[in-house]
């Protein structure tokens, strides 16, 4: 275990890291922002200012990180750029449509840019698997009809903190379990545990933590096999297993969250993401050595 002096070292390399390499363009500060406004008016307002990061992340956004060459249509590169384009199109018409300066009551549309840029590699197997039949502007109107209805259940855990309150294990399975089978009937017919438990890290960022399958394998203990994926009850361990592990660093925890105004969850995840889920290789070629 890591000494409070060593953890805060390794969180705040982590965080630095990540800025850098993956959160110049992130769409989590904005889906955090909006639903908290939602959640508080039923409704969030767009600034000219969110409207220009959010089509700057639709600029800078690159398909070809999530490119598989096993794949038959995306090792085609015929295919590929084809596939790619009407992604985009319908990404780009979610956002002029939905996304203007302005206010919006669906907050199906705060989290839009944020979990179709966080998970795309799931909603890159909606296009594929459903074609012609999968709408992505038609998923999150739908999306946010159904977090309507589930607005008081998420409110109840907007101001809890993982490290000073109780997990409610029955209300935390029960909703988690909602909101996967909503995203399995909106999808391709899969649970979608990764999508999930976004969703409830934005909605709560302090009692919520995110976790996906590469960093829970690389942890152990949570998968009952490799091809397995999160559920409810492996998340609930996660939680546990976060909180209790938290406790040792407790007097520099508030230091962390008001120095980054961002929850010791979303540093945590931060850390575990580029230790497990990114290939650090491929963010050599960034800082621009050139050799003569």
């Amino acid at each position: 275990m890591l000494e409070k002096d060593d953890f805060l070292k390794w969180v705040n390399a982590s965080h630095y890291m990540f800025e850098i390499f993956e959160g110049r363009n992130d769409a989590y500060p904005l889906a955090k922002k909006w639903i908290r406004e939602w959640s508080d008016f039923g409704k969030f307002i767009i600034d000219e200012r969110d409207n220009g990061i959010v089509n700057l992340l639709i600029k800078s956004f690159d398909y070809d990180v999530f490119r598989n060459s096993n794949d038959k249509i995306e090792r085609n590169d015929d295919e590929w750029t084809k596939f790619v384009n009407e992604v985009d199109r319908q990404f780009k018409k979610l956002i002029e449509n939905n996304l203007k300066a302005g206010e919006c009551k669906n907050v199906g549309f705060a989290v839009a840019p944020f979990l179709f840029t966080w998970n795309f590699q799931r909603f890159k197997e909606y296009f594929k698997k459903r074609k012609e039949d999968f709408d992505i502007g038609s998923y999150f109107k739908d999306l946010g009809n159904f977090l309507s209805g589930k607005k008081e259940v998420l409110r109840g855990f907007k101001d809890k903190h993982l490290i000073y309150d109780e997990i409610e294990k029955e209300r935390v399975k029960q909703i988690f379990d909602e909101i996967n089978g909503k995203l399995k009937e909106t999808g391709i017919g899969n649970n979608e545990p990764i999508g999930t438990i976004k969703l409830l890290h934005v909605f709560a960022p302090c009692y919520f933590p995110m976790i996906d399958n590469d960093i829970a394998k690389t942890i152990g203990g949570l998968l009952p096999s490799k091809w397995e994926s999160l559920t409810s009850d492996s998340y609930l361990k996660w939680m546990n297993a976060l909180k209790s592990w938290l406790q040792n660093y407790f007097e520099v925890i508030n230091r962390l969250e008001e120095e980054y105004d961002s929850s010791i969850l979303k540093l945590i995840d931060e850390g575990l993401y580029m230790m497990s889920t990114v290939k650090q290789r491929a963010r050599v070629a960034r800082l621009g050595i050139e050799l003569n």
